[in-house]
């Protein structure tokens, strides 16, 4: 009996997982590169603006339409097509978290990076999330 009992039970792991993909990774990931453009210099700044740009633009996608009003329309099927672009598999959702750690990790190795707190933040923040991916992917 107990084990139709976990039928119905929810696999936590996978829900935390979808929680942080949809309301925390990108916008901490955005919120960091929004600090090293404007603590960085040079090329480090540039891949730090490129990161918060597909952020701001994931970000965008998945809030506006909804507070707008706009549900439904031409312009919701395009931000709902932003936002589930996949990696490995279509309509993943993966490739927005993806782009943003690549050019995030791009401004570590690059010239006039500052402050490597940031750094190690993020890549707690990856190893966390991509690790919870890769475990869902069993």
């Amino acid at each position: 009996m107990s084990n139709f009992s976990t039928l119905f039970e929810p696999n936590y792991t996978i829900l935390t997982f979808l929680m942080i993909k949809t309301f925390l990774y990108i916008e901490f990931i955005g919120a960091l590169a929004l600090i090293r453009v404007f603590s960085a210099k040079g090329p480090s700044r540039i891949a730090a603006l490129g990161a918060f740009t597909i952020a701001f633009v994931g970000i965008a996608a998945k809030y506006v339409p909804p507070l707008a009003g706009l549900s439904g329309t031409d312009i919701a099927r395009l931000a709902s097509q932003i936002i589930n672009q996949g990696v490995i598999t279509a309509g993943s959702g993966m490739a927005l978290p993806v782009a943003v750690t690549f050019l995030f990790a791009l401004s570590w190795r690059m010239q006039g990076r500052r402050w490597w707190a940031l750094d190690a933040l993020h890549l707690i923040a990856a190893l966390g999330f991509f690790g919870l991916w890769a475990i869902t992917q069993l």
